[in-house]
């Protein structure tokens, strides 16, 4: 009923339940609330043992059992991966949706020449993505003389890009745009965030720049 050898967790009583558009408000007997998603298989009820695993107050509840019924339930490793995919998106293309929302996405400054720079470079970034999951890229194309040729296709179709034409682009934004998308598309965003040699240059980006009013 309960997953093994896991014994970070916490068994407390429902005391209130206030249904809500998006699921229910929980009020435990240890004065602490919860949300509990819509799409739970159990609908929570005053007097249910609700058992939460994390590691505390102030920590991410990685799962919920209420009455012994499992409405979620991730183990410490699988929590760290989730952790990390919301963070910064599960792949290349989860990174370019963020990017489309308008949401900021976790990258790696490339330029060092401040918050502009940096901005024209992760739009080649994102265009480069964009034409690359839409061609269907595949790693082999990263090699040898069909890298050459990717190349060359792709900066066809940047150089045809009215974005791209907009900004005025030096050759080393260019280049450090191409970059970084080389290292989305084959490594994917949690691993290039993950790499120690560029620990210290880890920024936030959007397509939604700031203006002044």
């Amino acid at each position: 009923m309960y997953p093994e050898d896991d014994n970070n967790f916490e068994d407390v009583k429902i005391t209130k339940v206030e249904p809500g558009s998006e699921g229910w408000s929980v009020t435990f007997d240890s004065g602490w609330s919860f949300w509990v998603q819509p799409d739970s298989p159990v609908v929570p009820a005053v007097g249910m043992t609700a058992r939460t695993y994390g590691k505390g107050i102030g920590s991410r509840v990685r799962g919920l059992y209420l009455d012994g019924q499992r409405v979620y339930y991730r183990s410490l490793i699988e929590d760290d991966e989730y952790s990390e995919i919301q963070l910064y998106g599960a792949d290349a293309a989860e990174w370019l949706r963020r990017w489309d929302e308008g949401r900021s996405v976790w990258t790696i400054e490339m330029g060092g020449l401040g918050p502009g720079y940096e901005q024209c470079i992760h739009i080649v970034c994102a265009e480069t993505l964009r034409y690359w999951l839409i061609s269907g890229v595949t790693d082999d194309d990263f090699s040898g003389d069909k890298w050459k040729a990717l190349m060359k296709r792709t900066d066809e179709s940047l150089f045809a890009n009215k974005i791209i034409d907009a900004l005025g682009l030096s050759g080393a934004q260019h280049g450090a745009g191409v970059g970084i998308a080389a290292h989305l598309y084959r490594k994917g965003p949690r691993a290039i965030m993950k790499d120690p040699a560029v620990k210290d240059r880890h920024i936030q980006v959007s397509k939604s720049f700031p203006q002044a009013a």
